[in-house]
């Protein structure tokens, strides 16, 4: 294991001893320092930084801070923390022992570690290409991980003890926590299986960088995207079915209006605009996930994303299909054959939508309205594509009702690694088969309307068009063309943002002068709008007029802000995923609002700023703020003085937006 983590064992063997003065170590006091230290931490800190996997960048200075703070005034004054020491291992020892995670906390720090399982006192790790070990390291008693997992649930108002002792709590940063107490457990133990997420939204692109396919395996997959197919994609838990949802997801032609549905998890991250993020709790409500799929229905969405088909949902997961919608979901199933059997048996459960008891309906209309099967294998670690296939309808067989499968390609692990077979490849707008086409006439359908709708592509990879590009601009400038080194760096800018083209292209533009001059001078002024959008919060604003910049080379390569480019997208990226994540926090305060639980709304409100979230969002926190607080009043919880500060912000708030819709005040 890891030497960094030894010294964790430690701190469960010595508790807060080494932190205190030597008269100071009454149990008493001990848990008296701990108590003050727990309750100031929870009472400053954001609940974002509460999150497990909360970055340990973002989070310690502020804990350092708070705990200084606190232990300056009370070593004046007088207090439990007086007298503690300051130093940063001391404090951090402090939070660890508190609200974060005990000898568990490092390796939810750690970013190679893909899962952490706590079982009881028992910490179980699982590190990027390895199988889970036990970690040497415990809890000093089951009921510590037991504690902080109903704080978490608390914190993010989701219902968790004997009446319902299994839940997933929605984490932020795509983490999927579950956990299970007693008398699932025996008492005071608990379960709690927390998997690591994306922090950045993928890509196919990410999905060969990992190896997860090969270069033809991936030129497939794009022209099957482009066709905007319908996609299952099926494996075992862990091999990476909702990354390649995602990646597939976010490389959806055009800008579609994208929905996703997920189970009170926030794994999928969606890089285009218009997307609907709709999370239900099937715990609460068990028909809730087939709820929401048959909404979609009259919200007119170009693709539905539901995270995941378990059960009797799929009924009307297949019912969007059928309606002529875009769907990608996952299945748990070995293979891509057993994907379409069992969303079929999902499909006709009892109390499935439409299909109940009618498996031979809904695999029929499986296989006309779902176009690709993908199959997904881990192995040691590594997640890969196993098995890609393409459905062409159904037929009768002496056993029954039988899905066409047309294989495509698959993977076959050798002694240097995985080797995949690909029957066909992707040629402009077509499938090139190596043998008879074997292309079902739903697809063949899909892929002529690509020739009218879209400008044939390459048939190489592309990083191929990238390192093609780079080799003919450097020999258009060599001969004094930079004109055409332009046009053909142009082209295969559209085809894959590389910075090497950038490089190339700022060579280019020193041999034009005035056209340099031009770029960089209409750069300079979209940056000027990109943060004068930003200053005002207009994040989506920002976001567009960075988008439409990145599209133009010339002004991408002509000039560089501080930081450069990629800085300054990071930084919209996280004001969008900031207002995201305070949008469903007030979504959560208001159903709390609804189910007459005002103070958990008002507690999931408190530590958002409506300073730090664009003008839309910070209205609807000070409406909900503003309805939890008058609640309190009603029943004498809290002083009507209370109301004034958040009536008056409203008020302005109220105020500015009008007068933007009015046209008095310009929007960013």
């Amino acid at each position: 294991m890891h030497p960094a983590y030894r010294p964790l064992t430690v701190i469960e063997e010595g508790g807060l001893a080494d932190l205190m003065p030597q008269q100071q170590t009454a149990t008493d006091l001990k848990g008296a320092v701990l108590q003050a230290a727990r309750d100031l931490l929870l009472r400053e800190l954001s609940p974002a930084l509460l999150d497990p996997v909360a970055p340990a960048t973002e989070r310690d200075p502020e804990v350092l801070r708070v705990l200084r703070a606190a232990i300056g005034k009370q070593t004046e004054s007088g207090g439990p923390l007086a007298g503690l020491s300051t130093d940063d291992a001391s404090l951090l020892r402090l939070f660890h022992d508190t609200i974060g995670w005990g000898p568990a906390q490092p390796y939810l720090d750690d970013e190679r570690i893909q899962e952490v399982k706590i079982i009881g006192d028992r910490i179980m790790v699982q590190e990027e290409g390895s199988d889970f070990t036990l970690a040497p390291e415990r809890f000093s008693s089951p009921r510590q991980a037991l504690d902080r997992a109903l704080v978490l649930a608390s914190r993010l108002a989701v219902p968790l003890d004997r009446s319902r002792p299994q839940d997933t709590l929605p984490l932020a940063h795509g983490t999927r926590m579950h956990v299970t107490i007693p008398p699932c457990t025996p008492d005071d133990t608990a379960l709690i299986c927390i998997r690591r997420g994306r922090r950045t939204a993928w890509t196919l692109e990410d999905i060969l960088h990992r190896d997860a396919c090969d270069d033809t395996l991936f030129s497939l997959l794009q022209l099957l995207v482009r066709a905007r197919c319908s996609f299952l994609i099926a494996g075992e838990t862990g091999c990476g079915k909702t990354a390649l949802l995602e990646a597939i997801v976010n490389s959806w032609p055009g800008e579609p209006h994208v929905i996703t549905i997920e189970d009170n998890t926030l794994e999928i991250n969606v890089r285009h605009a218009a997307w609907t993020r709709e999370l239900v709790q099937t715990s609460l409500e068990p028909h809730a996930f087939g709820r929401a799929a048959r909404e979609v229905l009259r919200q007119t969405p170009s693709l539905v994303a539901p995270g995941e088909t378990r059960a009797a949902e799929a009924g009307a997961i297949l019912a969007v299909a059928v309606s002529g919608h875009a769907v990608v979901t996952t299945i748990h199933a070995r293979n891509a054959l057993r994907a379409v059997s069992r969303l079929a048996d999902c499909a006709a459960m009892p109390g499935a939508y439409l299909y109940e008891g009618r498996r031979n309906n809904a695999l029929e209309d499986i296989c006309d309205n779902f176009h690709v099967v993908i199959h997904l294998s881990r192995s040691v670690g590594r997640r890969y594509i196993n098995e890609v296939a393409l459905l062409d309808g159904c037929e009768e067989t002496a056993t029954g009702l039988r899905p066409r499968i047309v294989p495509l390609a698959w993977a076959e692990p050798e002694r240097t690694g995985i080797r995949w077979y690909c029957l066909a490849q992707a040629q402009h707008d077509e499938l090139i088969w190596n043998g008879e086409d074997r292309t079902p006439d739903i697809l063949k359908q899909r892929l002529a309307l690509l020739k009218l709708s879209e400008r044939p592509r390459a048939v190489a990879s592309s990083r191929a068009i990238v390192e093609d590009a780079l080799t003919q601009a450097a020999l258009a400038r060599q001969t004094g063309a930079p004109e055409r080194a332009l046009a053909i760096l142009r082209r295969a800018w559209t085809e894959r943002s590389d910075e090497r083209l950038a490089q190339a292209a700022r060579q280019a533009l020193l041999m034009m002068p005035v056209q340099a001059h031009q770029a960089t001078t209409a750069a300079r002024e979209t940056y000027e709008q990109i943060t004068g959008a930003l200053h005002s919060r207009h994040w989506d604003r920002a976001a567009a007029l960075y988008t439409g910049l990145h599209a133009d080379l010339e002004r991408y390569a002509a000039f560089s802000p501080p930081g450069g480019w990629s800085v300054l997208a990071d930084t919209i990226a996280v004001a969008q995923q900031t207002d995201r994540d305070a949008r469903a926090i007030v979504e959560r305060a208001d159903q709390a609002l609804h189910q007459g639980r005002a103070r958990d709304a008002l507690d999931l409100l408190t530590n958002l700023d409506p300073g730090r979230l664009s003008d839309e969002t910070a209205l609807a926190l000070l409406r909900t703020r503003y309805a939890a607080l008058n609640a309190l009043i009603a029943t004498g919880e809290v002083s009507p003085a209370a109301l004034m500060p958040v009536a008056a912000a409203l008020r302005m708030r109220e105020a500015v937006l009008n007068r933007q819709e009015s046209g008095s005040v310009p929007a960013g």
